[in-house]
């Protein structure tokens, strides 16, 4: 598409959607696209713009004062913010490159507060060249004519997001997630034995301390309380597929004590054991009533 906006050089690339209402709110959706190359003249300043931003810079300086703050983002950097609040965003000088998407849709605001809490509006995370290319693929098919499903626009996206996985990660969990996801794994596998923090920190290769404390980061929740709702899990699993009494159960789920089990439950889901029985041997026979009448 020709852009005339000041600034804006003729070999750049923009286009914008417009995705159908009912659905519009389920999904992530992007509303806007493009590959801009900038001459120092180029500035957007708004107090207001529905959608939110990703933009990643692949030469020059894009510079962005919002919220009392000023960042510049330099080649393989990105800035992801809520347009929602006041912006200017410019060139420092020519030679700017960058790839954006505006996007809007289910949450992706509070997404985006949560990503910004965590690592910053100005991100330089590991996995930036891998958020270019994707972005980049996006720009080809849609200069090359290319539609699509607002399913796989939406994918786009949650797959573009998905890469800021590390990036929201601090630098601690980043360079001891194995060792979580190691814990993670015997806590699943060893759910009817005995599991205490010092067995899991030991596994692990780290302090009681610094092993809990980058687990409830990796989480969101303490090993113990991780431990309780994998055996609650495990428990809705044997009460609905199962015809294993209750004491049976516990036993398996590693409560020997019948009533920490049913204590448990009941705090996580609401009603006990028995009545979650009940209530899914229920659930599963709707249907045969429906075709018997």
């Amino acid at each position: 598409m020709p852009l005339s906006e000041i600034g804006i050089l003729p070999q750049s690339f923009c286009l914008n959607f417009t995705p159908p209402k009912p659905t519009s709110s389920l999904f992530f959706h992007p509303t806007g696209c493009g590959h801009f190359f900038c001459s120092h003249e180029y500035y957007i300043k708004r107090d207001f713009f529905p959608p939110l931003l990703l933009a990643y810079v692949r030469a020059g300086t894009l510079c962005l004062n919002m919220d009392n703050q000023h960042y510049e983002a330099g080649p393989g950097q990105l800035l992801l913010f809520d347009c929602t609040r006041p912006h200017h965003y410019y060139a420092a000088a020519d030679g700017l490159e960058f790839l954006y998407v505006h996007f809007d849709g289910a949450n992706s605001h509070e997404l985006c507060s949560y990503i910004n809490q965590t690592c910053g509006v100005l991100i330089d995370g590991p996995q930036n060249a891998k958020i270019e290319t994707a972005l980049l693929e996006m720009m080809a098919f849609y200069q090359s004519g290319g539609s699509e499903s607002l399913f796989a626009s939406s994918l786009r996206l949650y797959q573009m997001f998905s890469l800021f996985d590390e990036a929201i990660m601090s630098p601690c969990l980043r360079k001891n997630d194995d060792s979580i996801h190691r814990a993670i794994a015997y806590i699943r596998t060893h759910v009817g034995e005995k599991i205490t923090l010092h067995q899991l920190a030991q596994i692990s290769g780290l302090s009681d301390y610094y092993f809990s404390r980058l687990f409830k980061e990796m989480t969101g929740f303490s090993p113990n309380e991780f431990v309780i709702n994998t055996r609650i899990d495990q428990t809705k699993v044997l009460l609905t597929n199962t015809p294993l009494s209750i004491l049976d159960i516990s036993k398996q789920v590693g409560y020997p004590n019948i009533s920490n089990l049913i204590t448990h439950f009941i705090r996580r889901v609401g009603v006990s054991p028995t009545q979650y029985r009940k209530s899914m041997i229920s659930l599963a026979s709707l249907p045969r009533q429906s075709k018997q009448e």
